[in-house]
């Protein structure tokens, strides 16, 4: 039977225990050499949690199983709540799975999920690991709510103004608490409320003033408006802690509501007056009243418009663009844009401000990505240019190794002469002396040309690989395709593909590099070029 492995762990942490992935994968190897299963495929989850299936390696594998040519027959675990610690994960996919004819074995709980004592068995191992997940939960959060009460740090950075100090309660128990930073970041604070609240300056003008005074962030990098926004909206700065704000448990870490909230007054020392606080607070609703409030820190949007996001980037500074609209007090945020993220973090004097019309930008990269993916997804054609990106990158090795076999051939055939002249006594007195240099250059090339030669691997491309890829093609060309597809959908998977994108400014021509990997490895690599023009 063909089988593929699914190994996970949830933090780094498990790299050092029993769970890690390498003794997960022992395990494995072990019991499927004992069956006589043969494994064809890996997918490695590292950092991730199984409370949820928002899991990169475990969609590839679900989405690999969904093929009509599969691969495999079953997927190895290590132990059940490594496929999921959620009994609904488990009866959804299991479910699913077992309808396309793909077990689930579990290489240390041994269960037979096709008579009613081994289902029944199973069923409580997977009850048993969800109860634990959340239980240990509700134990560490009634801790951490404690904790957040008495107002002490339950982890995490102390903010711009503040460093964390440890306490000592007894001789084995700490807490951690804020206590004030250095003076200069005090002042600093005290300065941004006031330049907001008395001079009436805006986030991205107070992060221009303070990186233009050389005044670094608490990182040692440079000011941004949406850094000075999150000083002015944080609670901390009034001595007051807050703690439980968001549910970490969904996707997109939802606010809570406010009455869910843990409050704890004067936890730490103050920096600024809470009146002040206050005048800042209805400054910023006034400022943006209207068409909806851009600056409420608890208003989250789950997905983005902009499906380019973290892939295309400045021709000048580097920096990541980011989607802007012209106006946010319309209802649809008026027209879109592209712009560049230095600029609205840091000013015009990191870097000159530039806009690309959100679905020009998009139009443009869509059909230049559309074509490409359409002519690799062809017959053998995607197999066929990662071979020849291979031959094409170790170009100029073949080319010295061609150099080197004719200058190995000529020294051979030289040395043949000398000999048969030394040979029979036709040489003379100094042959014997040039015979013996030029074996050694010959010894010299010989180990060039085998050092040369190893830097060269073939390139192997795993079969379900190029079916995971190819997949990945036809359902990106189907969105594409397709005006009403989502934005955030086709995010996930143009960005698995499309490593960069770029507008050169003065000859207005776009870049966009299509690259696929596998590991650290570069299987094939093009880059595209388009011109941006504007259709009016």
């Amino acid at each position: 039977m063909k089988v593929v492995i699914y190994a996970r762990v949830s933090t780094d942490n498990q790299a050092e225990k029993e769970l890690s992935i390498p003794a997960q994968l022992k395990a494995i190897h072990k019991f499927c050499q004992e069956k006589g299963w043969l494994i064809v495929g890996e997918y490695l989850e590292k950092g991730k949690s199984a409370k949820s299936d928002d899991r990169p390696e475990f969609q590839k594998m679900i989405a690999m199983a969904k093929r009509p040519n599969r691969h495999f027959d079953a997927i190895i675990v290590h132990k059940f709540d490594r496929f999921s610690r959620k009994r609904e994960d488990h009866i959804i996919y299991k479910a699913l799975l077992q309808k396309l004819g793909v077990k689930v074995v579990s290489a240390t709980e041994q269960t037979d999920p096709e008579t009613p004592h081994g289902m029944l068995l199973e069923g409580v191992l997977e009850l048993i690991s969800e109860f634990f997940n959340v239980n240990l939960a509700a134990e560490v959060k009634k801790g951490m709510s404690q904790n957040a009460k008495q107002g002490y740090s339950n982890g995490g950075n102390a903010p711009y103004g503040y460093r964390t100090e440890h306490i000592a309660l007894s001789a084995n128990k700490t807490k951690t608490v804020w206590v004030l930073g250095p003076r200069e970041e005090v002042d600093t604070i005290k300065w941004i409320f006031n330049q907001y609240a008395q001079e009436g300056l805006g986030y991205k003008a107070i992060a221009t003033m303070l990186n233009q005074k050389g005044v670094p962030t608490l990182k040692g990098g440079k000011w941004s408006a949406s850094t000075i926004r999150a000083i002015i909206f944080n609670e901390s700065y009034i001595g007051r802690r807050v703690w439980n704000k968001q549910d970490y448990q969904t996707k997109g870490k939802k606010w809570k509501d406010r009455s869910e909230w843990i409050i704890t007054e004067n936890a730490h020392p103050s920096i600024i007056a809470k009146d002040l606080f206050e005048r800042c607070q209805e400054m910023a609703k006034k400022r943006h009243n209207g068409g909806g409030q851009v600056h409420n820190p608890f208003q989250i949007k789950p997905y983005s418009p902009f499906w380019l996001r973290g892939i295309m980037y400045c021709d000048r500074c580097g920096s990541k663009m980011v989607g802007n609209s012209s106006s946010t007090h319309k209802k649809n945020g008026g027209q879109k844009y592209y712009i560049c993220g230095g600029y609205q973090r840091h000013g015009k004097d990191y870097c000159s401000y530039v806009g690309w019309r959100k679905e020009r930008v998009e139009e443009i990269v869509s059909m230049k990505l559309r074509n490409a993916l359409l002519r690799l997804s062809l017959d053998d054609h995607f197999e066929e240019e990662i071979h020849r990106h291979h031959a094409e990158q170790n170009k100029h090795v073949y080319m010295k190794l061609s150099d080197l076999e004719t200058e190995i051939t000529f020294l051979k055939k030289r040395i043949e002469v000398i000999e048969k002249d030394i040979a029979s006594g036709k040489a003379k007195p100094y042959y014997i002396d040039m015979v013996n240099e030029m074996r050694q250059e010959l010894l010299e090339k010989d180990t060039e040309y085998s050092s040369l030669s190893a830097t060269i691997q073939s390139v192997t491309i795993p079969e379900y690989y190029i079916d995971s890829v190819k997949y990945d093609m036809k359902t990106l060309i189907s969105l594409l395709d397709n005006e009403d597809s989502s934005p955030q959908m086709i995010y996930q998977v143009a960005s698995k593909y499309l490593s960069r994108v770029v507008i050169q400014r003065e000859t207005k021509v776009l870049h966009m590099i299509l690259q696929f990997k596998t590991g650290d490895i570069t299987l094939y690599e093009k880059t595209l070029v388009a011109e941006f023009t504007v259709v009016k």
